[in-house]
């Protein structure tokens, strides 16, 4: 196959040579509007080009930037302001460790602004929560050669790092808990529909068995029918609600606040320390022009 060009770039874009260098490398020198700059690296993304890093590093000066991204949706919970505290922080203190400053920014669903994505020159990011439409939107924002890393999505690109909680192991521990298959399952709201479809599937229910929140009625009208059974419901804060309804239940604290979930209820948590070394991998693809990770599941374990 072919390797892409510059030059199949510039024709596939209507612009010069030139305007495509400058872009790939980052040059701020050269007036090149934000309409110009995303269409080129959109189309150098489809033709899948491969930058020569080792060039590239050479050329890019490294800010000393980390971008975490966190997508809003429009039915917002009584909780989503913590649902991703815990992680974030982990993610600052590691970055910090590593002498990197950590840029925090919120994306609203309706009229989503990445103007300050433009404004800074990010060396690695990570984007919470994002569905695939608005992933495909954002990625071109970013520079070739920059470590992306999605948290809690399912991306279809090999490109590209997911970080996820090890479901299938939860599911795993969740039936040692309780000495019997769950028969229900109680599960968050998620952004990115491929993610919800994968824990879906881990947990070999029926449709008719799980249940995704989005009011505590529907959620107490869905446990009804489970009455004395046990089950699984995903985020604390949830099942803190749950529990009241129907106490037969194991809490997977996915927002890694255990100590909310009272003591007569099971719960599974996942390991937040392990974010040092996916720190550490996307350090190394910053400063390491020959790294390779080809592992691109990154999973959180099961601590308890």
């Amino acid at each position: 196959m072919k390797k892409t060009t510059i030059k199949d770039i510039a024709k596939a874009a209507g612009v010069s040579i030139a305007t495509v260098s400058y872009i790939l490398n980052d040059v701020k020198t050269q007036s090149i509007s934000n309409e110009t700059r995303v269409k080129v690296l959109k189309i150098a993304q489809q033709l899948k080009y491969v930058p020569n890093r080792t060039a590239q590093s050479l050329k890019i000066k490294k800010t000393g930037l980390i971008g975490i991204l966190v997508f809003r949706d429009e039915r917002q919970s009584p909780w989503a302001e913590f649902k991703y505290a815990k992680t974030i922080s982990k993610i600052e203190q590691q970055c910090s460790a590593l002498g990197y400053h950590v840029i925090f920014i919120q994306i609203d669903d309706t009229a989503p602004s990445y103007k300050v994505i433009i404004e800074r020159n990010l060396d690695g990011v990570f984007l919470m929560n994002v569905d695939q439409e608005r992933f495909a939107t954002i990625t071109p924002y970013f520079g070739f050669g920059i470590p992306v890393f999605v948290v809690d999505s399912y991306i279809e690109d090999s490109l590209f790092h997911k970080i996820m909680p090890d479901v299938e192991a939860a599911f795993q521990r969740s039936r040692a808990l309780l000495d019997e298959p769950p028969q229900f399952l109680v599960m968050d709201r998620y952004n990115n529909e491929q993610w919800t479809g994968f824990i879906k599937q881990a947990s070999g229910l029926p449709d008719d068995r799980i249940h995704v929140y989005e009011h505590r009625r529907g959620m107490e009208a869905f446990l009804a029918k489970f009455e004395g059974l046990p089950g699984i419901v995903m985020n604390e804060f949830i099942a803190n609600e749950a529990v009241q309804a129907h106490p037969n239940l194991i809490a997977w604290c996915t927002c890694h606040c255990p100590d909310i979930v009272g003591e007569a209820t099971a719960r599974v948590s996942f390991n937040l320390d392990e974010y040092a070394a996916f720190v550490n991998v996307m350090n190394s693809f910053i400063y390491d022009v020959e790294y390779v990770h080809e592992e691109k599941f990154l999973k959180l374990p099961v601590s308890s």
